[in-house]
């Protein structure tokens, strides 16, 4: 793609004909760190394996192949083709500024997702930190009368009626559903509790991947914002979206939904910042085939997506970091051929 083509806007045209906004200004290529190699080559993604496990602190040491396999795969499908050291990307010098990482990644090989964020990298005092951004803009419900929520957090937070708020948390029920129904929590679907609901998204969703980057010792912030939109996307939206008002499970590019537990949130906007399911396809669909992650991935936040305890590991980071150091994806893919 040539730098002109690269910093036009494009979009995304949902069946809900909500309209995913791309725009990718100065995402010229960068210049990769140390060990960088053409993708797909065998020995340099074993390097890359090894140095994800080191840093891994045991979570992904008796399940190598599956995350060795989340890794080829990941990067078989990103436009981004480029497999740099990852303790390199993580701890190396790099050159300062910020790009847009624009694209789709394939979902269970055969339906595409768009992927939009921006990475900055600053060094201060010689160490060198990114900072990852999404904004996603929620279409606010219209003639709703209520919300649907996951626990009690919101109606506690806003002083809600608390008669309409009982149960287990959606994210501490023994199921691995995204929507268990262990409880019953609603909210008047108030302009302010919305607003309230997407503040709460902001703050909590990028916690767990700043928690988690911290704990495994990784230089990475993560900036994460849902903003109101009530007249079309406003500027620099990753994407653009409306809010359901129900608790369900349906692709990321098509609604955010407020039933939604906030480790659900978190692993959605994963989907943006290119990273994909760690489960058996279909998994969860239906009581008879329950969401099934991949072995292992129980511990991963894209694999049991509606457990608090499952963790953003260094190969989501690595992951989402990496591209930063990649050239340019040559050729729009398929939301390019969608009309402007």
């Amino acid at each position: 793609m040539d730098r002109d083509a690269a910093q036009k806007s494009r979009r995304f045209s949902a069946p809900t004909a909500i309209f995913f906004a791309l725009s990718c200004a100065g995402c010229g290529p960068v210049a990769a760190p140390g060990s960088a190699a053409a993708t797909g080559d065998a020995s340099t993604l074993a390097i890359v394996d090894a140095e994800l496990t080191a840093l891994s602190d045991g979570l992904t040491s008796a399940h190598r192949a599956t995350f060795r396999g989340i890794l080829e795969d990941t990067i078989a499908s990103d436009p981004y083709a480029c497999e740099p050291s990852p303790r390199a990307v993580f701890f190396g010098p790099a050159p300062d500024g910020e790009r847009t990482i624009a694209g789709e990644m394939p979902h269970y090989g055969f339906f595409f997702g768009p992927m939009h964020y921006r990475v900055a990298h600053r060094t201060v005092d010689g160490a060198g930190r990114f900072r990852v951004t999404v904004t996603i803009a929620i279409a606010p419900p219209l003639g709703v009368a209520s919300l649907e929520l996951p626990d009690c957090g919101l109606v506690h937070e806003v002083g809600a009626d608390e008669s309409r708020c009982s149960g287990t948390p959606y994210s501490a029920s023994p199921k691995t559903e995204a929507c268990p129904g262990s409880g019953s929590f609603s909210i008047s679907a108030t302009p302010a509790h919305v607003r309230a609901l997407l503040g709460r998204w902001s703050r909590e969703a990028e916690r767990y991947y700043t928690r988690d980057a911290r704990a495994f010792g990784l230089p990475i912030d993560y900036d994460f914002e849902f903003v109101l939109a009530e007249g079309g996307a406003p500027s620099g939206a990753d994407l653009l979206v409306p809010l359901s008002p129900t608790c369900g499970r349906t692709p990321y590019f098509s609604a955010f939904r407020s039933g939604w537990s906030l480790p659900i949130v978190a692993h959605e906007v994963g989907h943006m910042l290119g990273l994909l399911d760690e489960y058996e396809a279909f998994s969860g669909l239906s009581s008879l085939y329950p969401k099934t992650p991949f072995p292992g991935a129980e511990v991963s936040c894209m694999g049991l997506s509606m457990r608090e305890a499952t963790r953003v590991l260094p190969l989501h980071h690595y992951l989402i970091v990496r591209r930063y150091f990649c050239a340019e994806p040559r050729g729009g893919g398929f939301f390019a051929s969608q009309p402007l």
